[in-house]
């Protein structure tokens, strides 16, 4: 019979082979996790872009300009601040919020704007925003 002291190293090197394939199986959770997030934020965008329409309406109410995106804000029915697109510099539609019934539906992927598949025309957005008087 072998001495704890010399089934040591293949304790420590099954423990060790544990713990990667563990740490392999928490990453494909989390890859997983992270693709059903951004399909649900991607699902929750196209949604808000259908809802607005075209971009140039006499339903756009109002511009909000930031470090990081504008955003465009439509009217719908009573509620003044229904619908909101906001668009990076490239055209991703990277934040949309659904106000409709005083309810908000907020959808966003500022964690990671490279998975932001849904465009806009950019210039077009720069051309409503100065057309509202945004600098």
């Amino acid at each position: 019979m072998r001495s704890l002291a010399e089934n040591r190293p293949a304790l420590i090197a099954g423990i060790a082979l544990v713990a990667v394939a563990l740490l392999v199986g928490l990453a494909g959770v989390g890859r997983s996790e992270k693709e059903r997030w951004v399909d649900s934020q991607l699902r929750g965008i196209a949604l808000v872009k259908r809802l607005v329409g075209p971009l140039d309406q006499r339903a756009l109410v109002g511009f909000r300009v930031l470090p990081q995106f504008d955003c465009l804000i439509y009217r719908r029915g009573p509620d003044l601040l229904a619908l909101e697109l906001c668009v990076d510099g490239e055209g991703r539609v990277v934040e949309a919020i659904d106000r409709r019934g005083g309810g908000r539906r907020y959808y966003d992927l500022h964690s990671d704007p490279s998975t932001a598949s849904i465009r806009v025309d950019r210039a077009e957005v720069d051309r409503l925003l100065r057309k509202m008087g945004a600098e």
